[in-house]
């Protein structure tokens, strides 16, 4: 593709610096059972769901996510791969993607943040099935992350000279 001179230079237009978010989810799993939490805040008030939050500027995705799920529920995890990708868009949010990473659980209990969250707790999928306040996204992470025949994209770091690392995720 050509690239003029001038159009290289160009700033991207605003439209593209508004009206998006990045957020991320935490499906962390012990012994066959998943991590989940209550939520305390936000539009979400008494729903289980994995952990998570928004990526912050400074970070990467596996970074955010592994400060979400200890800031949310104390527990210490490494990012394994992206277990899945929702994306949506509404008139009042614009447009949302969330970025669900499959992570093993390192060490610490349950633990909630009383400020997000007021529970914490693993859970078998029979369990989690039978909660009440569960949305239908959370539900189908479940069912994925503790299948023993999901698929990930694995992370691989990458250097680009002059460029910096990257985190590639591949299947």
């Amino acid at each position: 593709m050509l690239v003029w001179e001038s159009e290289a230079r160009m700033p991207p237009p605003e439209r593209y610096n508004t009206g998006y978010n990045l957020g991320v989810g935490g499906a962390v799993v012990r012994d066959g059972r998943l991590l989940l939490v209550r939520r305390l805040s936000r539009r979400g008030h008494g729903n289980w769901q994995v952990p998570g939050g928004f990526v912050e500027q400074d970070e990467t995705i596996e970074v955010a996510v592994v400060r979400e799920v200890e800031e949310e529920a104390g527990v210490t995890a490494e990012v394994q791969g992206v277990l899945g990708i929702r994306n949506r868009y509404d008139e009042d949010g614009g447009n949302s993607i969330y970025v669900v990473m499959l992570l093993n659980a390192l060490s610490g209990e349950p633990n909630p943040d009383m400020t997000e969250v007021d529970r914490a707790e693993f859970f078998t999928l029979d369990e989690i099935l039978a909660i009440e306040q569960i949305g239908a996204i959370n539900v189908e992470v479940a069912k994925q992350a503790l299948s023993a025949g999901h698929r990930i994209l694995c992370p691989q770091t990458i250097e680009q000279v002059g460029r910096g690392t990257y985190t590639l995720f591949l299947g």
